[in-house]
């Protein structure tokens, strides 16, 4: 018994000596940084692209126009058009790209309404004009017309006004 007496004893003995020590871990100093406002946003806005309008000049050497066409106006790739049919939906087949005189329509862009000849005209409404077809490219008429042709994708057009 004394064996085990004199190592309890030893053991107090070690552990008193050494002292009871903890680790503490240093905590990271606090920074406070200043945040910004939060600012809300409810939802997007979408942004109304103002619709293309093809024109050209005329000018006293251009011909008289003898042709006349029909169609009902539409809004192709933000262009606006003439399509045959206004049960059918426009396509590049069926429709025209309208190129008017620059002196001969306003645009009211928040009604959308086009006024041509004193009379005003919606999206959907048959309109008849006088004119003359043609295909792009056409030198003599297309380097005339102030629009990015390409972007409204037709690859025919009626020249009135």
């Amino acid at each position: 018994m004394s064996n085990y007496l004199s190592f309890l004893i030893s053991m107090l003995a070690i552990v008193t000596l050494s002292g009871c020590t903890t680790y503490r871990a240093e905590r990271p100093p606090v920074v406070q940084v200043e945040m910004p406002e939060m600012i809300v946003v409810s939802e997007p806005v979408a942004v109304k692209t103002p619709l293309q309008i093809a024109t050209w000049s005329p000018t006293k050497h251009n011909g008289r126009f003898t042709a006349m066409t029909a169609g009902y106006l539409t809004v192709i790739n933000n262009c606006l058009a003439l399509t045959r049919d206004s049960d059918e939906v426009p396509t590049k087949d069926n429709s025209l790209l309208l190129v008017l005189a620059d002196t001969s329509f306003s645009w009211d862009d928040a009604q959308e309404v086009l006024l041509f000849e004193g009379k005003p005209y919606k999206i959907g409404d048959a309109l008849y004009l006088d004119g003359a077809a043609f295909t792009y490219p056409n030198a003599n008429i297309t380097d005339q017309m102030k629009v990015n042709w390409i972007d409204c994708g037709l690859n025919k057009g009626w020249l009135g006004g």
